[in-house]
Order: C-alpha cells, then sequence, then structure tokens
C-alpha cells in the first residue's frame, strides 16, 4: 500500500486512507455507486514537483499513484495544500474552482462526487 505516498506531498496519508477504506466491501459499493466514474487527481508540492493519482472508482474501487496521466472520465488539478483542505472539509471544490486554484479536465459532474467520497470515509489522517 505504501506505493501510494509520495515524499513532500501532505496528500499522501490522505490516498492511503482512502485506499485502506477502500478495502471494506460497503465502502467500495457506495464509492463505485456514487461515483461511477475513473478520476485522475495531479498534485503540485511547494518544491513545485507534480504526482498524479488515479482512483478507480467506476469498476475497481483502488487508489494508484501513476507516473504518466492516463485516460479517465475527470482530471483534478490542484496544489497539494488545497487538496488537503478539499478532502478535510476545510474548503470547498467550488470555491477553489471560481478563486482558479482548481483546474478541471473532463466531465465536471464526475468532479463534484470526489467530495463526497472523502466525506464517506471521514478525515481520519491527522494533518
Amino acid at each position: 500500500m505504501s506505493d501510494i505516498t509520495v515524499d513532500g506531498f501532505n496528500a499522501s496519508p490522505l490516498f492511503k486512507d482512502l485506499s485502506e477504506a477502500l478495502q471494506d466491501d460497503k465502502i467500495k459499493q457506495k464509492a463505485i455507486s456514487g461515483v461511477k466514474a475513473t478520476l485522475v487527481l495531479t498534485l503540485k508540492n511547494k518544491e513545485g514537483k507534480e504526482q498524479s493519482w488515479l482512483l478507480d472508482l467506476k469498476k475497481d474501487g483502488t487508489v494508484k499513484k501513476v507516473d504518466s496521466v492516463p485516460k479517465s472520465d475527470v482530471q483534478l488539478i490542484l496544489k497539494d495544500a488545497d487538496f488537503v483542505k478539499l478532502a478535510t472539509g476545510k474548503s470547498n471544490g467550488q470555491k477553489l474552482f471560481m478563486n482558479g486554484k482548481l483546474k478541471i479536465k473532463g466531465n465536471m459532474m464526475k468532479a463534484t462526487s470526489l467530495e463526497g467520497v472523502f466525506k464517506a470515509i471521514g478525515p481520519k489522517a491527522k494533518l
């Protein structure tokens, strides 16, 4: 599971928590039925490094670190710190999008379903 975490990214523990939560079949089915999409999150950290994660919430219910951006239903591009705020409920996607801090490529409706996934598993990561 540690292949999900990336040094220098505060979002890493959140992806790890999500991946572990998706091991639970009930959570996995709820996430898949709620999202029905593959999402790519591309984050940029303070050092300017970029990293992408693929969330397959269409079939597999998995989270993977990816080196290049695969084909997906939607890609979200934002700073590591802004994603952490989004995933922990300290900010919302609409506000980030309106302020130009969140860029979305692909299906905008699928992008909005992501917040619900993190709310469903609850913020376990101690930030």
